[in-house]
C-alpha cells in the first residue's frame, strides 16, 4: 500500500508496502489511535494521532505537515507527530475506505515544496505573496495556539 509521511522535522517521504492491507499505524502515528484529517473533495486523507496535541512531549507539533494539510483544505488547527497520508474513498461500501496514495503524487509533493518555501520567506512558483504570507502565520498559529478542543467541565458533588 502506497503511502506519504511528513515527518516532525517537516521532511516528506513516500513508502509502498508490499502487502496489501492497511500501514502500521502503530509505528506511523503512535500506539494511541489514528484520527482522520478530513480534506474536501480530495481522494486523499490525512492521518495524525488521536491525541497527539496533549502529548507534546512525545508528539511535537508539525508545523511543515499542519501547513500543508491546511493548505488541501484541513481545519485551521495546529496537528502533532507524524501526518500521514493515504488514499480515501468515501464510496467504499463495507470496507475500509483507506486506500493507496493515488498515483502520482504530484499534488502533494507541489504542495509540500510550495509550503517549505513560503516558511523559508520565499514565494513559491506561481502563487501571490500573499499566499506565502498566510502559510507563515499558519506556521505561526500552530507553534503558538492553546491546545484545541479541551473542555473543563465542572463537576457537581451531591
Amino acid at each position: 500500500m502506497r503511502y506519504a509521511i511528513i515527518t516532525t522535522d517537516g521532511e516528506l517521504a513516500h513508502h509502498h508496502h508490499h502487502h496489501d492491507g492497511e500501514p502500521d499505524w502503530d509505528t506511523l502515528v503512535g500506539h494511541e489511535g489514528k484520527a482522520r484529517v478530513h480534506l474536501p473533495g480530495l481522494a486523499v486523507a490525512g492521518w495524525v494521532n488521536d491525541v497527539g496535541l496533549l502529548r507534546p512531549d512525545r508528539y511535537p507539533r508539525n508545523v511543515t505537515g499542519s501547513c500543508v494539510l491546511i493548505a488541501l483544505g484541513a481545519k485551521i488547527q495546529p496537528y502533532a507527530g507524524p501526518v500521514v497520508f493515504t488514499g480515501w474513498d468515501p464510496a467504499a461500501r463495507g470496507m475500509t475506505e483507506i486506500r493507496p496514495l493515488p498515483q502520482p503524487v504530484e499534488t502533494l509533493d507541489t504542495v509540500h515544496g510550495d509550503v517549505l518555501k513560503a516558511l523559508a520567506g520565499q514565494v513559491p512558483r506561481d502563487l501571490s505573496p500573499s499566499w506565502a504570507e498566510q502559510m507563515r502565520e499558519i506556521a505561526d498559529h500552530v507553534r503558538t495556539a492553546p491546545t484545541p478542543g479541551i473542555t473543563i467541565r465542572a463537576v457537581k458533588l451531591r
